[in-house]
């Protein structure tokens, strides 16, 4: 295969593939990315000019429509992914000069299309430069549902659920946040190494890292290329993983020598930071369905250094058949609304179907998980998700069915929420992925 050199026109056949297959986003920037010779600044633009296109594609549709001769069912997918990154590279990327990119489009269009089209494409993208600051919206107050769907590339059940949980406020800077550039987070293995060890040695690495904003073993980190690829990684001295997704083993409040279940537990980020929390001392059984995923959590168990691990395959929606432990897990499966940062493509694949299903899903988990928790013992529910119906609705639900559980509490360092027992982590309020949490304890005998 001819390797591409091109950074644009690499992003459009990436986005070209996506819109023709349906992968996952990641996947296939990271296949193209290792096939094809970029250079590192033209690996960021490309990476760039994907996941920007992707995550602003209903804005950059609006736009384009706005200034298009011609409805956008007439333009040829491939065309339209040509117009779209180069829209975002006018409206969202100030380092790129417009004039670079209107003459990059119009390369392409031939490329991709025919000289009647690069032409189309010159006249377009002439236009929006010139008129980029007429561009308006659908009016705030009379429809804000359209108004936060196009501004902000949001489908409108999402702007609506958002808007009925939050108000208008709160959801057009959750809109905004949603939109940010991520920032890198690692959680330390304690189990090797200690905080100051490992910012030692990043610094030597010439990696910045800053404290977590609330957890005491995550640090913020940059550059992320570095980071991805120093050996630390790969040696196990530290993980990858967002802060709002470590909160959730301190949030179980493990002690060293206990057992614990964890019942969704692939890929493993949480298992073995449990593990680590318990110094490595107890045991933890790790469950999920599929066994090529469980394979993930013995990889990074091994390279991590933890031993206490057992995986086991098994449907977490099925009897409780084992003796009830002190501290049990159900991070859930979830429509993953809190991490758009990291994968913009997630608002364009969900439905508020799949909502309802998964919503009947985790009530099941839920309800086989009660029977795992010995008496006096804590069941964390937690999802990385960003919907009432999934976190506070199931929440609710599950202390009104299962009476001989109450709401706990979490440790005095967390980030403030709406209960003693229950945490919603909102990017635009803690800076962090969006994701819930919700602490319940078995009553004693």
């Amino acid at each position: 295969m001819k390797k591409i050199h091109n950074p644009r026109q690499l992003a459009v056949i990436t986005l070209n593939e996506l819109e023709e297959k349906g992968d996952f986003l990641r996947e296939v920037l990271d296949l193209h990315s290792r096939q094809n010779d970029l250079s590192p600044l033209d690996q960021g633009l490309y990476t760039e000019l994907v996941y920007g296109t992707v995550r602003m594609r209903r804005n950059l549709d609006y736009v384009i429509s706005s200034f298009s001769s011609r409805p956008l069912t007439k333009v040829t997918p491939a065309i339209l992914n040509v117009l779209r990154s180069a829209v975002y590279q006018i409206l969202y990327l100030e380092r790129v000069p417009a004039h670079a990119a209107v003459n990059e489009a119009v390369k392409l269009a031939r490329i991709f299309g025919h000289e009647g089209v690069a032409k189309f494409t010159n006249g377009l993208l002439r236009q929006l430069i010139r008129k980029k600051d007429t561009i308006s919206y659908p009016d705030w107050e009379r429809d804000p549902v359209l108004h936060l769907g196009l501004k902000y590339s949001f489908p409108s059940w999402m702007v609506e659920h958002w808007l009925s949980w939050l108000g208008p406020t709160e959801t057009a800077m959750l809109c905004q946040a949603l939109n940010e550039t991520p920032k890198l987070n690692i959680r330390v293995n304690t189990v090797k190494t200690s905080v100051p060890e490992l910012r030692d040695y990043l610094t030597e690495q010439g990696i910045s890292s800053a404290p977590g904003k609330f957890a005491p073993d995550v640090l913020e980190v940059s550059p992320a290329g570095l980071v991805v690829k120093d050996q630390a990684l790969a040696r196990g001295m530290y993980y990858i993983q967002d802060e709002s997704s470590a909160l959730a083993a301190h949030a179980l409040q493990v002690e060293a020598g206990q057992t614990v279940y964890d019942l969704c537990s692939a890929p493993g980020g949480k298992t073995t930071h449990l593990a680590q929390l318990m110094n490595n001392q107890g045991q933890i059984f790790a469950f999920d369905a599929s066994g090529n995923r469980l394979a993930l959590v013995e990889e990074n168990a091994r390279r991590l250094g933890i031993t206490i691990i057992e995986t086991t395959i098994r449907d977490a929606t099925e009897t409780w058949n084992l003796p009830p432990g002190p501290r049990v897990l159900v991070d859930a499966p979830c429509s993953g609304l809190g991490t758009m940062n990291h994968r913009p493509d997630i608002r364009w694949n969900k439905t508020p179907q799949e909502i309802k299903e998964l919503v009947n899903l985790q009530r099941k988990i839920l309800s086989a998980a009660s029977k795992a928790v010995a008496p006096g013992g804590l069941l964390l529910y937690s999802t990385c998700t960003l919907t009432k119906d999934e976190n506070q609705d199931v929440a609710h639900w599950f202390l009104q069915e299962h009476t001989d559980f109450s709401g706990a509490s979490f440790p005095a360092w967390f980030p403030p929420g709406e209960t003693e027992w229950m945490r919603t982590i909102l990017p635009h309020h803690h800076g962090l992925d969006g994701f819930f949490l919700a602490v319940f304890r078995k009553q004693r005998r």
